[in-house]
């Protein structure tokens, strides 16, 4: 820890330190929780060392994340909210949003500060909650606040943190990429279901082909999993978005089909009983009702009508992502076991089918709650 104390120093953290704590709930980037003595007041921060392997150009990074926690900071106090929060950076001694180290190999390490938020907590499932609905209301509110508070800012001053994030086709091209260039054999395994997936491109490309004409390019979070939302122990409530590294441009509704892809689904990522897998309609529902709630007066009518289809739209594009990391021979996601990522494809592609099955009754739920 002497390397942490050292690269803690040049941070404005105010008092002496008490404490650091390894934080290992992200999957990315490295954090610690650092406490500090201030005149008796105990303060905590987050430190976090950038993945520069995945985020290559941290300065980008957080150019977008300061830019976006000002909006919000200024809007919420604009309509004098004092419940919602955002991050806060904390700067270095030289006034810098980065600390860069270099480490004995002679490379760059680039660490960032933030308040720490207290009183919250995070859920990695709607069921560890003792009232899902409730959850699933509030993890959708939360996200359609952030929309809301951003819908004024000038997107075009947002760089690209991750170059074709949520581009369909590109994730699409990129399987068939992977089938040409037979690294495995491992395609023949699933040539009923690649036939099937083909014959959706066309329908699951019209979000990114209208992005920019008739749906608006908006300031897009990119990573709407429900850990990312702090809620308040004592009243349940939504109080602030984190993980801001993939804030760039993009459309409202890779957010949303997202969010709910990954909150609203029965089961783990790579569960392997079909029985298990399915989209819970009731906690989607509640999901849209909070995240409507908020989004109403700023949606258009096209991402309205594509609501229920982002949501077949986002599972689609990570069911091409597993099946070419598998075909590919496991390069990108981390495996536990040889066809972890072909158990993760198949619940992808099977929940696809059951959202498929379901897009007649959440359009109709959506405009339900829209009259």
């Amino acid at each position: 820890m002497e390397k942490i104390k050292k690269i803690i120093d040049e941070f404005n953290f105010a008092g002496e330190l008490v404490s650091i704590e390894e934080n290992n709930q992200g999957n990315i980037n490295k954090t610690y929780i650092v406490t500090c003595n201030n005149d008796g007041v105990k303060t905590k921060y987050l430190l976090q060392k950038i993945n520069s392997n995945v985020f290559t150009e941290p300065y980008l990074v957080m150019k977008n994340i300061s830019l976006v926690t000002n909006h919000i900071k200024k809007k919420l106090e604009e309509n004098n909210d004092d419940i919602h929060k955002t991050l806060n950076i904390i700067k270095t001694k030289n006034d810098e949003d980065l600390y860069v180290y270099i480490n004995n190999s002679g490379e760059k390490e680039y660490f960032r500060a933030f308040d720490y938020i207290e009183g919250c907590t995070s859920y990695d499932s709607l069921m560890e909650s003792e009232d899902p609905e409730r959850l699933a209301y509030e993890a959708g509110k939360s996200f359609g606040l952030f929309q809301k508070l951003l819908d004024d800012f000038p997107v075009n001053l947002l760089g690209e943190t991750i170059k074709d994030f949520h581009n369909t086709k590109k994730r699409f091209n990129d399987l068939l990429l992977s089938i040409e260039n037979k690294v495995t054999n491992r395609a023949f395994e699933y040539q009923r279901e690649i036939i099937d997936l083909i014959s959706m491109i066309k329908e699951c490309s019209i979000i990114i082909d209208s992005l920019g004409k008739t749906i608006p390019i908006r300031v897009t979070h990119n990573d709407t999993k429900l850990n990312n939302i702090l809620m308040d122990k004592e009243t349940g409530q939504g109080i602030s978005i984190i993980d801001l590294d993939t804030v760039m441009p993009g459309a409202s509704l890779f957010d949303l089909g997202d969010g709910i892809r990954s909150a609203c689904s029965n089961s783990f990522e790579d569960e392997k009983d079909p029985n298990k897998i399915f989209l819970n309609i009731k906690l989607t529902k509640a999901y849209l009702k909070g995240y409507l709630e908020e989004t109403r007066d700023i949606l258009n009518q096209n991402e309205i009508n594509y609501i229920a289809l982002s949501i077949k739209v986002l599972t689609y594009e990570l069911a091409l992502r597993f099946l070419t990391d598998y075909i590919n021979g496991d390069t990108y996601f981390k495996i536990k076991y040889k066809k972890h990522n072909a158990d993760r494809f198949m619940n992808q592609y099977i929940l696809l089918k059951d959202i498929d099955s379901n897009v007649d009754e959440i359009n109709k739920y959506v405009k339900k709650l829209l009259k």
